[in-house]
């Protein structure tokens, strides 16, 4: 659907569609949910009949891209929605593990893939100074201390437990850490950050969409009922864990 300014506006899509299966006899290996959406149309209401053709090029790996990342900005917004005053009031394994996921999610739609172009940190948060320099932060954060533990969110040291006498005899040995908990102040601006880059990426999937229904309309009826039927990607294996996947 699309925003009374003329955006579109993609809704939930993560259990969107049908889910596939590999097996490998009885026992199911690796399981995906498909997922589609429509982004641009020429105002025909869809029906049974139509087919799908398959479509590559610039335009076309550009929406592919922006979809992916679409989908795992959607995942971090949907979090901070549900949880993002529980990550501070009800601070545990579970609300930590949750934020720690958004954290490295969303930073790795800004980070060089072998698989699919990066979003750049410029362009998403162009013209909002404040917006970019809380970006920097929190990408640090995620540098820092919780891909890498460098920074001073964790500390730890040993220490004896003496007797106060003048021989000082030694009781006990043991480490002692100090953990930092996670910082209201930087849920809330995680919370604009995903808000601004859903927002860029709508923005992008609506022009991206109607550049590709263009080049499709410009194709000759020729062309386009030789489009390849239905959408091809590899089976994934486990040996694909180490790989960089197939990209049109």
């Amino acid at each position: 659907m699309r925003t009374p300014d003329g955006h579109i506006q993609i809704g939930d899509v993560s259990n969107a569609g049908p889910v596939g299966t590999i097996k490998r006899g009885d026992k199911d290996v690796r399981v995906w949910t498909n997922i589609w959406y429509p982004l641009a149309s020429d105002g025909t209401g869809w029906h049974n009949a139509l087919r799908t053709g398959y479509l590559t090029g610039p335009i076309a790996a550009h929406v592919a891209a922006l979809s992916l990342h679409h989908f795992d900005i959607s995942f971090c917004q949907r979090i901070m929605k549900e949880f993002h005053l529980k990550f501070v009031s009800e601070y545990n394994d579970v609300s930590l593990a949750l934020w720690i996921a958004v954290l490295t999610k969303f930073m790795s739609c800004f980070q060089k893939s072998e698989a699919r172009p990066q979003l750049d940190q410029q362009d998403v948060y162009r013209g909002n100074p404040t917006a970019l320099d809380d970006f920097k932060l929190l990408k640090d954060l995620r540098n820092k201390h919780v891909a890498h533990d460098e920074n001073s969110h964790y500390n730890a040291a040993a220490f004896a437990w003496l007797e106060p006498n003048g021989d000082g005899d030694v009781r006990v040995v043991g480490p002692y850490l100090i953990v930092a908990r996670i910082d209201p102040t930087l849920v809330t601006t995680m919370c604009n950050l995903v808000g601004h880059a859903l927002d860029f990426i709508n923005i992008a999937l609506a022009k991206a969409g109607k550049d590709l229904l263009t080049q499709v309309q410009a194709m000759t009826p020729e062309e386009r009922m030789a489009l390849p039927t239905g959408v091809y990607f590899p089976l994934p294996t486990e040996d694909d864990i180490k790989q960089a996947r197939w990209t049109l």
